[in-house]
C-alpha cells in the first residue's frame, strides 16, 4: 500500500510563512503589506494575525505595524540556553577577520545540515548565507564532518535508497563513495567540500564536541576559487581545527 503524498495544513503553513516573513523585517510590517507579500487574502490574513496576536506570537505597535511577539522570543531564548552560538561567534569573527572568508557553524538535522550562525566575508564575490538554511549533509564539508560521527553501518542504513543528486562533477553519488570519504575524514580530522555543492567554492570543516564527547556541530571556512587563497589552505585548515578545539574546551567548562 502506497503512502499518500504529504499535504501541509494550509492555515499552519501560513502561520509559519508569517513568522518567517517577519524575521526578515526587523522594522515591522503592516498587516496589508504582509498579506500582499505572502499572497494571502485580507480576510484570511486578519484572522491569522489576530489569533497570533492573542497568543503573543505577534505584537503590534502604535503605528499598527506587526513584529514577532514575546512568545516567539520565549522559545528563542530556550533554544539559546545552549552556550554553543555565544561561545562560537567571537571565535568565528576572529577567523573571518584573519582570512576575510565566510565562516559557517552548522548542526545535523536528519540527513540535512542547518546553519545556525555565520560570519560573512566582505569580498565582493562571496556566497550569501542565512541562519536556518538547510542543505543535504553529503554535499557539504560541515555535513560530512558530522556524518563521520556515525559508523559505516549506520551510514548504510541511513542512506538506503537515498536519491543522491549530482550537483557538480565532484558531488558524491553513492553510499559507497560517501563511506570512503567519511573514512578519510576520520583519519585526517577535518573534512573538505571540493566544489561538491558549488562548482566554484572549496570549504574545510572541523568538529565541535560537547562535554560528553558527542559531536554536536561543525564549523567551516569557505573559499570561492576566485579569491585565489590556495597557498593559505594549510593555514586555514589549522585555524579552523584550532578554533573548534577552543570551542569544545569552552563548552566543557560551561
Amino acid at each position: 500500500m502506497k503512502n499518500k503524498p504529504f499535504m501541509p495544513v494550509k492555515s499552519a503553513d501560513r502561520v509559519f510563512d508569517i513568522l518567517e516573513e517577519l524575521v526578515k523585517h526587523s522594522d515591522g510590517l503592516h498587516i496589508r503589506e504582509l498579506g500582499k507579500k505572502l499572497n494571502i487574502a485580507d480576510s484570511s490574513i486578519h484572522a491569522l494575525v489576530h489569533t497570533m496576536l492573542q497568543r503573543r506570537y505577534l505584537k503590534m505597535d502604535e503605528s499598527r505595524k506587526l513584529f514577532l511577539g514575546s512568545k516567539f522570543y520565549q522559545f528563542s531564548n530556550m533554544m539559546s540556553a545552549t552556550p554553543l552560538v555565544p561561545i562560537a561567534k567571537p571565535i568565528m569573527k576572529q577567523i573571518k577577520s584573519k582570512f576575510n572568508e565566510n565562516v559557517h557553524l552548522a548542526v545535523l538535522d536528519g540527513l540535512d545540515i542547518v546553519y545556525i550562525a555565520f560570519e560573512e566575508s566582505t569580498n565582493p564575490l562571496r556566497y550569501h548565507m542565512e541562519v536556518g538554511r538547510a542543505q543535504s549533509a553529503y554535499i557539504t564539508a560541515v555535513g560530512k564532518m558530522l556524518l563521520s560521527a556515525h559508523s559505516n553501518e549506520q551510514i548504510r542504513s541511513l542512506y538506503e535508497g537515498y536519491p543522491f543528486e549530482k550537483l557538480t562533477a565532484n558531488t558524491i553519488t553513492s553510499v559507497d563513495e560517501l563511506i570512503a570519504e567519511l573514512e578519510r575524514i576520520r583519519k585526517r580530522g577535518y573534512s573538505i567540500d571540493d566544489a561538491e555543492s558549488y562548482e566554484a567554492c572549496k570549504c574545510f570543516a572541523a568538529p565541535i564536541y560537547d562535554s560528553t564527547g558527542q559531536m554536536i556541530a561543525s564549523m567551516s571556512i569557505c573559499i570561492p576559487f576566485v579569491t585565489a587563497q590556495e597557498k593559505r589552505e594549510p593555514e586555514m585548515i589549522a585555524a579552523i581545527q584550532e578554533a573548534t578545539n577552543r570551542i569544545t574546551s569552552l563548552l566543557k567548562d560551561n
